[in-house]
This record gives C-alpha cells, sequence and structure tokens, in this order.
C-alpha cells in the first residue's frame, strides 16, 4: 500500500482526489444489455479505474446517504422507467453520474462526521482509505462483466 500523508504538498488539499467518468460501455445482449460507466478516480499520486452499472451509483448513494446526512443533499440523476438504454440518456447520466462523485467527495471532505474528513487527525488519504469506505471504489468488486466490474 501506497499512502501520503495530506499537506505534503499545498495543492493536495485544494483537490486531494480528482473523479471522471470519462466513457460508458454497452455490456450484454439482448433483455441482460446494459451500461456500465468507467469510474477512473485519482487519490494524490495513485489512480485506478472501475466499471460500475447505474444501479451501483444508486445503491451506494442510498446505503452513504442513511450513515452521512450531508449526502442527502446532493442531487442524485434519477432512474428512467423509459429511454435508459437510449444514448442520449445515457451520456447525460453520465455526466450527472460525474458531477455527483465529485460533490459526493467535495462534501465529505469536509464532513467532521466522515472518515475521509481532511482535517482528521493521522488521516493518510489513499486509494486503500478510499477503497475501505465504500466497496464501490474497489477494484474487483461487482466482477461479472467482460469489462471487470458492474
Amino acid at each position: 500500500m501506497v499512502s501520503r500523508s495530506l499537506g505534503a504538498n499545498p495543492d493536495d488539499l485544494k483537490d486531494p482526489i480528482k473523479i471522471s467518468i470519462p466513457r460508458y460501455v454497452l455490456c450484454g445482449q439482448g433483455k441482460d444489455a446494459h451500461f456500465e460507466f468507467e469510474v477512473k478516480i485519482t487519490v494524490l499520486d495513485e489512480t485506478w479505474t472501475v466499471f460500475r452499472r447505474y444501479s451501483r451509483f444508486r445503491e451506494m448513494h442510498k446505503t452513504l446517504k442513511l450513515k452521512y446526512a450531508e449526502l442527502a443533499a446532493l442531487e442524485f440523476p434519477p432512474k428512467k422507467l423509459f429511454g435508459n438504454k437510449d444514448e442520449r440518456v445515457i451520456a447525460e447520466r453520465r455526466s450527472h453520474l460525474e458531477k455527483y462523485l465529485r460533490d459526493f467527495f467535495s462534501v465529505l471532505l469536509q464532513s467532521a462526521t466522515s472518515p475521509l474528513h481532511i482535517n482528521k487527525v493521522g488521516l493518510t488519504l489513499s486509494k486503500h482509505t478510499i477503497c475501505e469506505f465504500s466497496p464501490f471504489f474497489k477494484k474487483g468488486v461487482f466482477d461479472y462483466s467482460s469489462h471487470g466490474t458492474g
């Protein structure tokens, strides 16, 4: 495990976690077809990627907003009953999920109740810290598709 204490570089304190969803991929066929979003996470100098279905984002949001009330105020992209396989809808969802994840970390880094709070004594922010906080960010979890993770 590689970890580095926050504060070694002043820029780390401004933006220690960078997150993006650069693309999405269609997986499966027929009625099993679904989209997975590539989530790219960079914590200080560590970068990794996981693929997640919308349902995993939703599951994480529902679970963690019960634990951290501040997350309930974040705008989460709504579930769609129709058109959830339409390219335009998926592109819009990708953009909203990316904004959600950025806001998610912004809130958690500032929340006194969060284990990711930027001023926690002895906190060393790392890939390990993020993966321990939520399995959503852990590579190899939810494995069942050709792109790695669901």
